[in-house]
């Protein structure tokens, strides 16, 4: 459990990255941690912005809450953990970017890295600019090297499946992806270029 004077310093979205993080399922063992949100909490940002244009000075604790890397920052001040952080915002290509990182990671090393994503809905100023998340959410995959899953890229654009109906920044296809295992693939980009493809599984491997 996290210490309330650090759980009360997190927005809702932030709880519920950190909600996820802190799952019995997960048993998060000082791995790496990629943190992937197109906007993060940006109820702050604008919040910040606002006060910056109509007085100037800004309170330096929400500027520190505003950073992109301040929900996992939270997480390892509470764990006491020193393992590596990054904070990725991708507007169109989230779910790709997240699991590029996490495959170089382990490619460097990491026997294992922990894939957080969260989103949730913009403030009404933004409506008109960006396509929006229908609502709040946020779950975090552990990702090792195996033969579960690999990336596919075919710079031709001749994969055949469709990509998700939800914005293409969004991650929830991601999640619904590995839920539903009839499913054997996943378009990642607006191009279609870049898949998440599901290996059948080896003879006498579960």
């Amino acid at each position: 459990m996290m210490p309330p004077l650090l759980r009360r310093r997190a927005y809702p979205l932030g709880r519920a990255a950190l909600e996820v993080l802190y799952a019995p399922a997960l048993a998060y063992a000082d791995q790496p941690v990629v943190f992937c949100s197109r906007h993060a909490e940006i109820d702050r940002s604008l919040v910040i912005q606002q006060a910056l244009a109509a007085e100037g000075p800004v309170s330096p604790q929400e500027f520190s809450m505003a950073v992109h890397n301040a929900i996992p920052g939270l997480f390892m001040i509470a764990k006491k953990s020193r393992a590596p952080v990054v904070a990725l915002a991708s507007e169109n290509q989230l779910a790709l970017s997240g699991i590029l990182e996490a495959l170089a990671q382990i490619a460097d090393g990491a026997p294992s890295v922990i894939l957080v994503f969260c989103d949730g809905p913009l403030p009404t100023l933004f409506s008109p600019f960006i396509k929006n998340e229908a609502s709040c959410f946020a779950f975090a995959l552990e990702m090792t090297a195996g033969k579960d899953y690999c990336l596919g890229y075919d710079e031709a654009g001749t994969f055949t499946e469709t990509p998700s109906a939800l914005s293409p920044g969004s991650a929830l296809p991601l999640l619904r992806f590995v839920l539903d295992e009839t499913r054997n693939a996943l378009t990642l980009t607006e191009m279609a270029d870049w898949q998440l493809l599901r290996l059948a599984p080896e003879v006498g491997h579960a």
